[in-house]
């Protein structure tokens, strides 16, 4: 069989990868231990391009990647335990030479105070790539999307400016997802600055290229041009009207925990 058709059968699609998993599942339990750690971990933010940046990652020879984006095993699935964490990662890939091997959950990065502390006690040595967007987009994107999804019947204003959820309980998480300060110091306090790889998302959007060869150097994966047609994905749709009045109260909002952000990092600009 040819190289490269050899190297498609490993990697196969994600798709086949889940319905492997799930059909054979003893199988893949029974080789957990043979099977890889992640040694780099997309850890958010959510709305700030992850999903991009890990589709362009995965067509990289050098990525073993996880059999689905998502795992969520150090937020909702820690009680599953490590063996059952490493069901979800390749072997082949590996043994093939492969030297990265990485999953991406966006919502470790919101919920740091549990995640930072599981994720360092299991994998120390990481390397955790985090994306920011501008609060105020990431919020109005965030809206945007769980209404399309037809979860969010609130309009803009009240769900936007409130400080609560849609039923009155808990901190309001179009809001609170982008205090990216008080949630990167979870990470900071464990890992060492050097593994922490800080992408400002209007960048991505701006420069994909740069940005993506920025990341394989970060990881020590061979450089290599973005794979064919890779941009950053286009979620435009009907969207609803924001008022000035919901993009000046996220402004102001946002105003101190920028600062806060700028000042825990030093060389990240901020908006």
């Amino acid at each position: 069989m040819p190289h490269a058709a050899t190297q498609t059968l490993l990697r196969r699609s994600k798709t086949t990868r889940q319905y492997l998993r799930k059909n054979f599942y003893p199988l893949y339990r029974a080789t957990a231990p043979l099977r890889p750690l992640p040694n780099a971990v997309i850890i958010g933010g959510m709305k700030c391009g992850t999903t991009s940046l890990n589709a362009w990652l995965r067509e990289h020879p050098g990525v073993a990647f996880s059999s689905q984006k998502e795992i969520h095993f150090f937020d909702k699935n820690f009680e599953r335990g490590p063996q059952w964490y490493r069901t979800h990662f390749p072997i082949w890939e590996r043994l093939q030479g492969s030297s990265c091997t990485i999953e991406a959950t966006p919502s470790y990065l919101y919920r740091a105070a549990k995640v930072a502390p599981r994720m360092h006690a299991l994998i120390p040595d990481a390397k955790l790539i985090v994306m920011l967007r501008n609060p105020v987009h990431r919020a109005i994107s965030h809206y945007c999307h769980t209404q399309r999804n037809h979860r969010e019947t609130r309009p803009p204003e009240a769900a936007l400016m409130s400080d609560f959820t849609s039923n009155g309980r808990g901190a309001n998480r179009y809001k609170s997802r982008g205090l990216y300060a008080k949630q990167l110091k979870n990470f900071l306090s464990l890992y060492p600055r050097s593994n922490i790889l800080i992408i400002k998302s209007e960048e991505l959007f701006r420069d994909p290229e740069t940005i993506y060869q920025q990341t394989l150097d970060f990881l020590n994966l061979e450089i290599r041009t973005l794979p064919n047609n890779a941009r950053p994905r286009n979620t435009s749709s009907v969207k609803p009207e924001i008022s000035d009045a919901v993009m000046q109260h996220l402004e102001i909002f946002y105003q101190q925990p920028n600062q806060e952000l700028r000042d825990l990092l030093g060389d990240f600009p901020g908006w």
